[in-house]
Order: structure tokens, then sequence, then C-alpha cells
């Protein structure tokens, strides 16, 4: 049986879009997952309209607003929502922790509780997102490291390699590098050196640089970046799918043709919009700690928390953290 631990408060829409995606969950699953959710239990019961089967509630009536900055009284405080699914995981009484509050305080809390694998030196949150291919392209680092060296890139697409592989099940992942140019000398000397030691490293398939407008293209399988860079192309493709998908309902709804136009490719435009909607992939890994965790967007609808519930299901089964972990004799080799 898979524990999934889950944070009850975490989101803009907690608890009331945590308890819709659970009851997704399980309806789908059936009851060979267990969820176990920390949070204010009266409250939580106030919203939920029925008992779930498969749900555990343990009561924690502190938790970590969504704007709250990073703290030395934030660290402290031991006794909220996402403190406690951290805990439960370290002490192996689930599989996965999940929470789409706070990113930065998430990660930050998870690292200094569950450490990093041995031989890792920073950890990356790892995204899928959609391509041309009809398959799915793993990005990383999208927010956990702003600052990395070119031994982290490197170490990123490794994780990224071997996430691809166990969990996603591509064989023989290609790799690729952000950057202003594909040829092997352009980008800053953090690129620079990153492409130098990928190209040396016998672990990847490296396939080189990668620009930006080759992001979606599917010529690599992973795509590696500071977390920096990454958060900020992250941010850019889901503002520019809302705002296509805005200015194409606008511009469909100005004429009669239009509106039938919309009514005949319907079905083509709602799987368009499913494929590109964060919702669909539910939510970011965190490699490289010792545990599996999963990262909800703060504004998380039931479905995205569902399919995330679902991604952490799926790593545990492919025991992936257990060959992580088992690579670490390697890490210190490259």
């Amino acid at each position: 049986m898979v524990r999934i631990a889950i944070d009850g408060m975490g989101g803009d829409h907690a608890p009331a879009a945590v308890i819709k995606g659970i009851q997704l969950f399980l309806e789908k699953k059936g009851c060979d997952t267990e969820i176990v959710c920390a949070c204010p239990e009266e409250k939580f019961r106030q919203v939920m309209d029925h008992d779930i089967s498969s749900l555990k509630l343990t009561a924690c009536d502190s938790y970590i607003p969504m704007d709250s900055k990073l703290s030395l009284s934030v660290f402290r405080n031991k006794n909220t929502t996402m403190h406690r699914i951290i805990q439960m995981l370290k002490n192996r009484d689930v599989d996965v922790a999940f929470s789409a509050g706070n990113t930065a305080l998430f990660v930050s809390i998870a690292i200094s509780e569950l450490g990093l694998i041995e031989g890792i030196d920073r950890p990356a949150i790892c995204v899928h997102l959609p391509n041309l291919k009809e398959r799915v392209t793993l990005f990383l680092d999208v927010g956990a490291n702003v600052s990395a060296k070119p031994i982290n890139l490197l170490q990123y697409a490794i994780m990224g390699s071997l996430y691809a592989r166990d969990v996603v099940g591509i064989e023989n992942p290609s790799v690729g590098l952000l950057n202003i140019g594909g040829e092997p000398g352009k980008g800053d000397e953090l690129r620079q050196s990153a492409y130098k030691k990928l190209s040396e490293c016998s672990a990847v398939n490296f396939v080189g640089n990668i620009e930006g407008h080759e992001m979606f293209s599917g010529k690599a399988d992973v795509i590696i970046a500071d977390g920096f860079s990454g958060n900020i192309v992250l941010k850019v493709s889901e503002g520019i799918g809302r705002a296509f998908k805005n200015i194409m309902l606008r511009e469909i709804n100005k004429s009669i043709s239009g509106k039938i136009g919309l009514f005949i490719a319907r079905k083509s435009i709602v799987s368009y919009a499913r494929k590109t909607d964060y919702a669909e992939y539910g939510g970011g890994v965190l490699l490289g700690v010792q545990g599996i965790l999963v990262i909800g967007h703060g504004r998380s609808s039931p479905r995205a928390i569902c399919n995330a519930l679902q991604l952490g299901e799926k790593i545990v089964r492919s025991e992936f953290i257990k060959k992580l972990t088992e690579y670490k004799g390697k890490w210190a080799q490259i």
C-alpha cells in the first residue's frame, strides 16, 4: 500500500480544493492507497460533506500562509501542517509528502528536515512540460536553487535522466542545456563550463544546447537550467498559455462564424487546453532530498491535486528514490 501525506491547508483554494482533489484521486484509484491529511480537523470537517474512506486526518491547527516569508520563526514552529507531513515522511510513516503551499518554504523545510541524498550538492524542482512529439519534456531546475554551479547542472542532468527512465519510462533520455544559442561556445561562464562537463559525462545522453524557442519541440527529453532562469521560463510559459487562451476566446466571440467554429472545434480545443494546463501534470518533484516530495501550484484545482497524488504514487511504485540513492557511489566521481 502506498501512503501519501498531504498538507490540508496548502494552496490558495484550501481546504476545499484539497478535499475535492483527494475525493477525485480515491475514486479513480480505489482503496489501494492511503491518504493522511494534516489539517485543522474541525475546520476540515466543516467543508467535507461526508467521510472519505482511505483518508485519515491528523489534527494540526497551525499552518503556513501562502504569503509567509522565509524566517527563523517559521522553522521554529514545528507544529504546522507543512512540517507535520515532512516529519511523517522523515519517520517513514508515509511514502510521499505533497503540498500546494508556499513553495520556497516547503523546499527549505524539506532540505532542513530530510537532508540531501549523499553526494548530491543541491536539489532541483523537476516539472513535466508538454511537447510537439506527444510526450513530455522534463524541465529542471525551476526554482529550488537560483545560484547554480556547473556541478549542479551536471547532477540535475543525471537526476533528470534517471527520473525520465525510471518514472516516465523513456529509454536513454536525451538531455539538453537551456542556453542563448545552439553552439558550444554560447552563453556565460556557467553555461560554457556546464556544457563541457555534460559533453564529457558518459552517464548522460547530452544533445547540446537548447534555445528558448525549442523548449516545447521535443528536441530533448530532459532540459536543465539554473533555478533562476528555469523559474522565469516556467512562469512565462504559464502566462503565455493563459493569455493565448483568453485572446483566442475573445476573438472567437467577436463573430457568428467564430462561435460556429468554436462549436465545431470544441473537442480539439478542450484537448489542447488540457495538454497545456499545469493541472494536467499536477506538480513538480523535488529531486535530491531523502524522500519523495511533490510540489503543487499555489492555484491548484482539485484536478491538479488529484494528478499530483497520482504522480506521487507512480514515483513510489517505480522505486525511483531507491535507485537514485544507490547511485550515490558515482556522484563523487563526476
